[in-house]
C-alpha cells in the first residue's frame, strides 16, 4: 500500500462567498460521512444571505429540511400554497419535499441565516413540530439563540471531521428543540395560568374519571379551546397526558408494592383490567407483570 493510499478521504465541503447585483452571500456546502448520514443530523448547506434586489427562489421535491431566520428587512414566503409576509425575528422550518418559494421585498431587502439539513430522525422531529405549529412560520424573541447556533455550525462545518459532525448534530438538535419548545403560546398570562391549573388538576386527579367536558366545566373554559391550547403549550393531548400519568403511577406501584395488577389498574383510574393491560403494553413494550419482573 502506498503512502497516498493511507491518507483519509476528505468529505466534500465547499465554502463560497458570492456577490452579484442580486445577493451577497456566504454559504458552506457539505457532503456528510456515511456514519453521519445514517445516524446523525447533518448539514447539507448553511449560510448567510443579504438580498440586494428582489428575486424569487422556488423549490420542491428536495430531500432536505430548511430552517431560516430573518435578521432584518422583509419578504414573502409561500409554503404549500399558503403565503406569509416575514419580518425581522420571523423564522421558518419546513420539509423541502413540499413546494415552497421566497422573495425579498424590493423596498426593504431582507437578510437571512439558514441551514439545509437532514438526518435519520429529521422526519420524526418535523412531524411533531408540524402537529404543534402547522403553518411553518413563527416569530421569536430568542433570535440570538438561533443565530449563535447557526454561526457555530458554520465554524464547525469548516473543520469538517467526524468530531465536528457529532458537535453539529448536537447543535441541530438544539436548534430543533428551540423550534419545538419555544414558549410563544398561548398569548396571555391568564391563559398560561389556566393551562397550568388544568395540568396540576390532572396530576392530582388522574385516578378519577376525567373527560374533556368535565374539565371544561371545572375551569369555565371552552373544551375546544382547552384541547387546542393544551396541545400547543405542552406538546401532547390531554388524553395522552392522562395516559402517561396513569402508566407512570402504575410503574411505581408495580415496583414498590405487592399489590395485584387488577388492583393497580383501578388505583390508576382504569377499572377495566384488559384495557389497562393493552395500554401498559403499548406504552412500555411488554406486560405489567413482565415490567414487575424486569425492574
Amino acid at each position: 500500500m502506498s503512502t497516498d493510499d493511507k491518507k483519509p478521504v476528505r468529505k466534500t465541503m465547499f465554502d463560497s462567498y458570492a456577490t452579484s447585483e442580486i445577493i451577497k452571500s456566504h454559504r458552506v456546502l457539505n457532503t456528510p460521512s456515511e456514519f453521519a448520514r445514517g445516524n446523525l443530523f447533518y448539514v447539507q448547506e448553511v449560510g448567510y444571505l443579504k438580498s440586494l434586489k428582489s428575486h424569487t427562489s422556488r423549490r420542491e421535491h428536495l430531500s432536505s429540511y430548511l430552517f431560516f431566520t430573518v435578521l432584518s428587512g422583509s419578504g414573502q414566503f409561500t409554503y404549500c400554497g399558503r403565503q406569509h409576509t416575514l419580518h425581522a425575528n420571523d423564522c421558518i422550518f419546513i420539509d423541502c419535499n413540499r413546494p415552497y418559494s421566497h422573495c425579498s421585498s424590493e423596498s426593504d431587502p431582507w437578510e437571512l441565516m439558514w441551514v439545509h439539513f437532514n438526518g435519520s430522525q429529521a422526519s420524526c422531529y418535523y412531524s411533531f413540530y408540524e402537529s404543534i405549529l402547522p403553518h411553518a412560520v413563527f416569530h421569536t424573541e430568542l433570535q440570538s439563540d438561533f443565530i449563535t447556533t447557526l454561526q457555530t455550525v458554520i465554524q464547525l462545518q469548516k473543520i469538517n471531521d467526524l468530531r465536528s459532525e457529532f458537535l453539529i448534530s448536537k447543535l441541530l438538535t438544539d436548534l430543533l428543540t428551540l423550534c419545538i419548545t419555544r414558549n410563544d403560546s398561548p398569548s396571555s398570562q391568564e391563559s398560561t395560568e389556566k393551562l397550568e391549573q388544568v395540568r396540576d388538576y390532572l396530576d392530582i386527579h388522574f385516578a378519577e374519571k376525567i373527560s374533556l367536558d368535565s374539565l371544561a366545566e371545572e375551569f369555565y373554559i371552552s373544551k375546544f379551546y382547552l384541547s387546542r391550547e393544551f396541545k400547543k403549550y405542552y406538546g401532547v393531548t390531554i388524553g395522552d397526558y392522562l395516559r402517561t400519568r396513569r402508566v407512570t403511577h402504575a410503574k411505581e406501584l408495580l415496583r414498590f408494592t405487592d399489590k395485584p395488577i387488577d388492583e393497580i389498574a383501578g388505583l390508576c383510574g382504569i377499572p377495566d383490567s384488559n384495557y389497562f393491560s393493552k395500554m401498559f403494553r403499548k406504552s412500555e413494550g411488554y406486560s405489567a407483570s413482565e415490567y414487575r419482573k424486569k425492574w
